[in-house]
């Protein structure tokens, strides 16, 4: 018997090169893009602008659309649309009852979930305030479309704990595989929820100044609470497990990468800081806050998209390297073989 090592000529056939190593480089997942950025954005608006409407008191003070509430009606369109937008991505849109099958371990089936009973439960809530050709044919149903009696008040808390879901579980989708480790983190979910908040809060200030309503002092100060948050918990997700596979290459795209101009110029200086400074500013002075809404709004709504698109855009595999084990092998032929 006569060894024969790699390196001889003749005896040894072509090497195998994952026998010896196993490399698989970093790589940027490519099934979530801008139309999930947009339905993420649009399902934050709608469920915020109705929590914010309904908070806030400001159903009746704003404008009504065929009398229902138009933060309402704003509410249900980002809503409807962003689910148009998701049953269309599916490819196959009859097969869209699927997403609603997996509760259990599923975050994708309680978003379903979610926005199926916020339409249903908050479309029943204003149905009463429903006015066509001058005449109102539900208001006999028997609770207040504004949830001033016992009834109306039920409806309304159980929509708002569908909105609280609808504006939080695109984040939990992204946060809960450990595959991509820039979005296993809880910093997707709390800043894609704060995001929400604070661009909702931005739309129903908008949405008062065209109604001719004062922009009050105190919406000022939680638009600042709310950018304030969101700036605190991006800073926090870019400064944790910066050396960690797949984050590190994530975190080199967005501050020193291709990406940085949007992110760290656009989204955390103009579509976040910015916000928050106007909003202090706003808060003590009256006379600019019409203008000061207005600009808060173009700003935290581009902001809050860019935001998620980046997000998505930077979800990146860990690199895989797997050494062989031993070193060279050698292959043992016979004698004058």
């Amino acid at each position: 018997m006569t060894a024969v090592g790699p390196a001889a000529g003749g005896g040894a056939g072509p090497q195998n090169v994952f026998m010896d190593q196993f490399d698989l480089q970093a790589r940027t997942q490519r099934v979530w893009d801008i139309n999930h950025a947009i339905w993420f954005t649009l399902m934050g608006v709608g469920g915020g602008v109705f929590l914010v409407g309904r908070i806030l008191n400001l159903t009746e003070g704003l404008g009504y659309v065929l009398g229902i509430p138009t933060v309402d009606v704003v509410s249900f369109l980002a809503i409807a649309v962003g689910g148009a937008i998701l049953v269309a991505d599916l490819g196959r849109p009859l097969q869209a009852w699927r997403a609603f099958v997996n509760v259990r371990t599923s975050w994708i089936s309680w978003g379903a979930w979610s926005d199926l009973i916020f339409l249903v439960v908050a479309g029943l809530l204003v149905l009463p305030a429903l006015s066509l050709g001058g005449s109102e044919p539900f208001s006999g149903l028997g609770w207040d479309p504004h949830g001033g009696d016992g009834g109306g008040l039920a409806l309304e808390i159980v929509a708002g704990v569908a909105a609280v879901v609808v504006m939080t579980y695109a984040g939990a989708v992204l946060a809960r595989p450990r595959a991509i480790p820039y979005w296993n983190s809880s910093a997707v979910p709390l800043q894609f929820l704060l995001s929400s908040a604070a661009m909702s809060v931005a739309v129903v200030m908008l949405i008062e100044v065209i109604a001719g309503e004062p922009v009050t002092a105190g919406q000022m100060v939680l638009l600042a609470v709310l950018t304030a948050a969101l700036l605190v918990a991006t800073v926090a997700h870019l400064l944790t497990r910066t050396t960690e596979p797949g984050k590190r290459e994530s975190l080199e795209r967005l501050l020193r990468g291709q990406y940085r101009g949007l992110f760290v110029g656009f989204v955390v200086a103009a579509g976040t800081a910015l916000p928050l400074v106007l909003a202090v500013v706003g808060a003590a002075a009256s006379g600019a806050r019409d203008a000061l809404a207005v600009l808060c709004f173009l700003l935290l709504v581009p902001g809050g998209f860019w935001l998620r698109l980046l997000t998505l855009r930077v979800g990146i595999f860990p690199p895989v390297h797997i050494p062989g084990v031993g070193g060279p092998r050698s292959v043992a032929i016979p004698a004058g073989g």
